[in-house]
């Protein structure tokens, strides 16, 4: 061993080092049994007010989502544009034309869904989520937020 190389003697540690905390000096095993069994008691307390909290925390998230969710209204007659990914006419890559249309409202439900037409009159067969679709307007096609070459007519 190196102390044995540098000192020429062994070193000898005494069989068992005992440590002792306060912790340790002042536990009692009957009140740690008391104090089990009232923790116990309590377990059905304690998860009713875990659950509270976490009621209180989903709202509090529902509020925030809620908030920062706008709303999209269309009218009738008005033009819009929906989503490729919608439909799945076109597969997806990342050159593909991501809105299809334009398309008129036919008919807005209160639930925010829409029945669309197509431009020469034919009807879409079934309704469309306001998340699915965007304004059109004729500056999109001019600042090239979509191609009007590309749009794609059902």
């Amino acid at each position: 061993m190196p102390f044995t190389l540098a000192y020429g003697t062994k070193v000898v540690l005494p069989p068992k080092t005992v440590v002792v905390s306060q912790r340790t000096k002042s536990f009692e095993e009957a009140a740690n049994k008391e104090r089990r069994c009232q923790d116990l008691d309590m377990l059905d307390e304690k998860h009713e007010a875990a659950q509270l909290r976490q009621a209180l925390y989903k709202s509090q998230i529902e509020n925030y989502y809620n908030r920062q969710v706008r709303v999209k209204n269309f009218k009738d007659r008005e033009w819009v544009l929906r989503k490729n990914e919608s439909g799945h006419t076109e597969p997806l890559g990342k050159l593909s034309v991501t809105w299809e249309g334009p398309y008129k409202i036919v008919e807005a439900h209160k639930n925010g869904a829409y029945v669309l037409e197509a431009r020469d009159g034919r009807a879409i067969p079934r309704t469309w989520n306001a998340q699915s679709l965007h304004h059109f307007t004729l500056k999109m096609r001019v600042k090239g937020r979509i191609n009007a070459s590309k749009c794609i007519v059902n």
